[in-house]
């Protein structure tokens, strides 16, 4: 998720402590961070995401110009989709994943010359939780509470987070 206004909605995923180095920081900003090596930034019209055509983008492709390799930073966006990882958005990051790690997507596609995604295993969900239904096979020191969360940043860069809300 590449947003310069917004970073998350929970403590998984919002990286308070990143977004609070300095004087603070966006997600634009971290992606940019990835100038020189390839790079795909996929966004949709109906999240956060809808505006890094116009916005984000240019400008982490201006830093990646800085470099010499504005061609190694693409964006495919999906202006009339939203907040998934469906179907359009994993076709356009299998080719961009098969050129940059010299992998051969003839071996994934049907007679008709596309890639086929039916021979992948959908796991069931419960099997991919790994610490429990309810996280009760957390480790013994995990955070399992917010405030614990808050009280790591301290009081002075909890008010600069609220400050930023």
């Amino acid at each position: 998720m590449v947003s310069s206004h917004f970073s998350g909605g929970c403590p998984c995923e919002s990286g308070r402590g990143i977004h609070l180095c300095g004087n603070g920081t966006n997600n634009a900003e971290i992606s940019a961070m990835m100038a020189p090596k390839p790079q795909l930034i996929v966004s949709d019209g109906k999240d956060w995401t809808l505006a890094v055509p116009e916005l984000e983008f240019p400008f982490i492709q201006r830093t990646y110009e800085l470099y010499g390799k504005k061609d190694l930073v693409e964006n495919a966006h999906f202006a009339k989709e939203g907040h998934d990882f469906g179907i359009s958005k994993r076709m356009a990051l299998y080719p961009f994943m098969a050129k940059y790690l010299n992998l051969d997507l003839n071996k994934v596609k049907n007679d008709k010359g596309e890639i086929d995604e039916s021979t992948c295993v959908i796991e069931p969900k419960e099997k991919l939780l790994v610490f429990g239904d309810k996280g009760e096979k957390l480790p013994k020191n995990a955070l399992k509470d917010i405030n614990k969360l808050y009280e790591m940043f301290g009081e002075k860069n909890l008010k600069v987070y609220e400050v930023k809300k």
